[in-house]
């Protein structure tokens, strides 16, 4: 027998199966999270297979990994023995070290010697066939498209090798041909692969660096045990296993997921106040039928029960849609990028369906409660019914003025409590944007209704009769009008806060590394012995058409006193910084305030300090053999900054301490700033092939940093993206809600001759004003907390408003709103004056 409570709920399935738009109404912000939850759990576990797939440096084969301490070697009785191990298979052995690569700059590269076939293998071929014998070598796919390297290149390898030394020793060159291009993890992305022989053979190694046991019938963990027992100290074995697991990728990847859920978690509680302000409407406008179900008997609990049955299927539906389409989605990305296909967590997805509906019962919940008590004395009243009035209670502006006074009181503390404790300066901004954002939820409808106060003139004065009518329309659903909007302001705040923050770190990384790298190659050699950086060597770098400017330092020790007879042992430097500028960044001038004169020396910050030297204030400088000029102190520099070192003077005034002293380094601009990779191929040819110089291409790696900033900004702003779509999804719904309320009133405007554009003016003025409401200060409070959050990043940032970049911003909010309004506008503007009139 079918209970009344049952039956109500059956007929409530039935009503949305006859009204599915409700279903849509209620469930379309939740789609939006459903899909970005969903999406953000199948690309974590799919990127997590791909790096267990790719990233590490154990192929699948491999069960055991015997590596040694530096001390001692794998030699061939070791490895046999390890071979003869119960249920070891096989026993493969590496040779490892480095090898300079002739033309591909002056870093050493890895060279390896291991298993390139079977079982055991790390590389896959894409090109070529596999180095078999001597005086062959395999190149990864990313070094031969960045050196232009392919089969059959013959390159000149300088092999280095310092196991069991304390010193690199450079053995004699080697020309080797390359006759594969592989495939390699990504740690090894730059080596060069040949067979173990070969490599021992270059290296000239007296045993093995490593040894891969393969077992197929024994468990890694006991293979393990018996691999450590048999070589006893200075041996450690590994499992693949723990291999796998210790790479510093899974804890990146457990940020980026923590990051990825933030976000999510933001958009759906802003998705979750867009459901509750939808069904407290729709309710609203349904107040006669459920006032006539407690007439025929139905008891509160039973229509609380209905309602929130209701909520529940449209979480259902709304999370099966959203799932299905982050599926289908991660498919189609995988598909396309040549990568078997998506990784799905089938507990983790059932969760994310669990979370919508959840999600949804909970938004449903006051208007379920709401409904409950609606009197059965309702259904005998024919005025038509609306939305509950607006008012701000008692209750919401105690709670609205509490948060106001939190926020206050944490982005106080943020502001001058960052220089402390970083953390905590973060922490308290985002605590004091959270409390802010509940204050506005609370006030809102207070505040929106003084604003339409405010804004009626000059909105009239404007946009004439449809821009008083969308005013006032916003005015009469303050509540909804005003929940939208701040999910909308939510949204537009943390793209603001995200803009300023990441321009400010951008500006105080520039200044940064133009501080600490001016130029955009440095090279070094050794401070003692022979220095490789020849007088012809410089004269070459000079010639070379890539070079802008070259500036080079000598370096010679020496001692220094200052004006009350402090003497010290410092590193003393000649170097003539006008050629880059850049070299004397940060430095604090004297009373002369241009770059180095003669007679002049730039101090450290420390030098100055220990010496009791203030600018303008003259030292004595001395070399060990008696040499000694005396300087003023014009410039302070930094105590970080190499090129200049402890104490830096001019060539001219070097020459008289140190006449002979050696270059020991040289800075290197190129003549396209933008372009400093345009160094690298003149250089590797300009340069000797000697291991003792050290390449640093310091311009390079400030072009890598501002792409990253870069990508971390798109990333960023991606993710808060979240918010505004799920956000201008509402405004659309509060738009639709609001055409569904005045459809007796626009069907009288029609009758009374309106045309359908008209109307069309004026939903379109009502979704502009709105997010007018919300971007403006949505754009101000997101530059203010971006500032406040910069207190977690002092020495990273400098503090920078991008004010193109926020207009932007509040230009493509409105757009994006009046964009929400195309769909309910075209309904409004179809609206029949006959039908309308006979509307109930």
């Amino acid at each position: 027998m079918t209970t009344p409570a049952s039956g109500l709920v059956s007929a409530t399935v039935r009503r949305i199966g006859q009204r599915p738009s409700r279903l849509l109404l209620t469930g379309c912000t939740l789609i939006v999270t459903a899909f970005f939850l969903a999406a953000s759990t199948v690309f974590t576990a799919t990127l997590e297979r791909q790096l267990g797939d790719t990233l590490s440096t154990v192929a699948a084969g491999t069960s055991v990994v015997v590596g040694t301490d530096g001390e001692h070697l794998l030699d061939d009785a070791r490895l046999a023995r390890l071979t003869s191990l119960p249920g070891v298979t096989e026993a493969q052995p590496v040779a490892r070290g480095e090898a300079l690569v002739e033309g591909a700059g002056r870093d050493p590269y890895p060279l390896i010697g291991t298993a390139l076939t079977g079982a055991q293998a790390i590389v896959r071929p894409v090109r070529g066939a596999l180095p078999e014998r001597p005086g062959e070598v395999a190149v990864t796919k990313a070094m031969g498209e960045r050196r232009g390297l392919g089969v059959g290149s013959r390159i000149t390898l300088v092999p280095q090798e310092s196991w069991l030394t304390s010193v690199t020793r450079h053995r004699a060159p080697r020309t080797v041909t390359i006759t594969a291009v592989v495939q390699a993890p990504q740690d090894l992305a730059t080596g060069v692969f040949t067979t173990p022989s070969n490599a021992r053979t270059w290296l000239g190694t007296k045993g093995w660096q490593q040894a891969l046991l393969r077992a197929d019938d024994r468990p890694a963990a006991e293979v393990k045990a018996m691999a450590g027992k048999e070589l006893g100290a200075g041996f450690t074995p590994w499992t693949s296993a723990e291999i796998r697991a210790k790479g510093s990728e899974r804890g990146s990847l457990g940020a980026l997921s923590t990051l990825l859920t933030a976000f999510v978690v933001v958009a759906l509680l802003a998705g979750t106040v867009i459901v509750s302000t939808t069904f407290r409407v729709l309710l609203a406008r349904d107040q006669k039928r459920l006032a006539l179900l407690r007439c025929i008997g139905a008891r509160p609990a039973q229509v609380m029960c209905s309602v929130l049955t209701e909520a529940a299927l449209a979480g259902l539906v709304a999370g099966v849609l959203g799932v299905g389409a982050a599926v289908g989605c991660a498919a189609a990305v995988t598909a396309l990028s040549g990568l078997p296909g998506p990784q799905l967590p089938v507990p983790t997805l059932i969760g994310c369906l669990l979370v919508s509906v959840l999600a949804a019962v909970g938004a449903a919940t006051p208007a379920a409660w709401a409904a409950a008590r609606i009197p059965p004395v309702t259904a005998l009243s024919s005025a038509a019914t609306r939305n509950a009035p607006d008012r701000t209670g008692r209750v919401r502006t105690l709670t609205g003025m509490l948060c106001l006074a939190a926020a206050l009181l944490l982005g106080t503390a943020a502001e001058f409590g960052g220089g402390a404790d970083s953390g905590a300066a973060a922490i308290g901004s985002v605590a004091s944007g959270i409390a802010l954002f509940g204050c506005f939820l609370a006030l809102g409808p207070t505040l929106l209704r003084a604003t339409v106060r405010a804004a009626h003139r000059p909105v009239r004065a404007v946009a004439g009769l449809d821009g008083a009518l969308a005013l006032r329309n916003l005015g009469r659903a303050g509540r909804r009008s005003a929940a939208c909007a701040v999910v909308l302001m939510l949204g537009i705040s943390m793209v603001a806060a995200v803009l300023v923050t990441l321009t400010s770190v951008q500006n105080g990384m520039d200044r940064r590394l133009a501080a600490r790298d001016p130029a955009d190659v440095v090279i070094d050699v050794p401070r003692t012995g022979k220095s490789a950086l020849t007088a012809d060597v410089v004269r070459d770098v000079r010639a070379l058409p890539e070079t802008g400017a070259v500036v080079p330092v000598t370096v010679a020790d020496g001692s220094a006193a200052g004006p009350r007879g402090r003497y010290r042992d410092y590193e003393i430097h000649g170097i003539d910084p006008s050629a880059v500028p850049e070299l004397l960044t940060g430095t604090v001038p004297g009373p002369d305030r241009g770059t180095l004169r003669p007679g002049q020396a730039s101090l450290s910050t420390t030098t100055a300090a220990a010496l009791g030297v203030r600018t303008g204030e003259r030292i004595s400088v001395r070399t060990a053999d008696g040499k000694t000029i005396s300087a003023q102190a014009a410039r302070i520099h930094p105590a970080n900054n190499p090129a200049l070192g402890d104490i830096a003077l001019l060539p001219q005034d070097f020459a008289k301490l140190a006449p002979h002293a050696p270059v020991r380094s040289l800075y290197v601009n190129a003549t396209d700033r933008a372009a400093p990779a345009s160094l690298r191929g003149p250089l590797d040819h300009a340069l000797p092939l000697d291991p003792v110089l050290h390449l640093t291409y310091t311009g390079e790696d400030r072009i890598t940093t501002r792409q990253s900033i870069g990508d971390l900004q798109i990333m960023a702003l991606g993710l808060v993206g979240i918010t505004v779509l799920v956000s201008l999804v509402g405004v659309a719904v509060t738009l639709t809600l609001s055409v569904m309320e005045r459809t007796r009133e626009n069907g009288v405007l029609r009758a009374v001759g309106m045309r359908g554009s008209r109307l069309r003016s004026v939903l379109a003025w009502e979704a502009g004003l709105l997010g007018l409401y919300a971007a403006v200060p949505g754009t101000a409070l997101g530059a203010l907390y971006g500032t406040l959050l910069l207190g977690a990043l002092p020495d990273l940032s400098i503090p920078t408003i991008p004010y193109g970049q926020l207009t932007l911003v509040v230009a493509v909010a409105l757009i994006l709103a009046l964009a929400a309004s195309v769909l309910p506008a075209s309904r409004t503007a179809k609206t029949s004056p006959m039908l309308a009139l006979q509307a109930d």
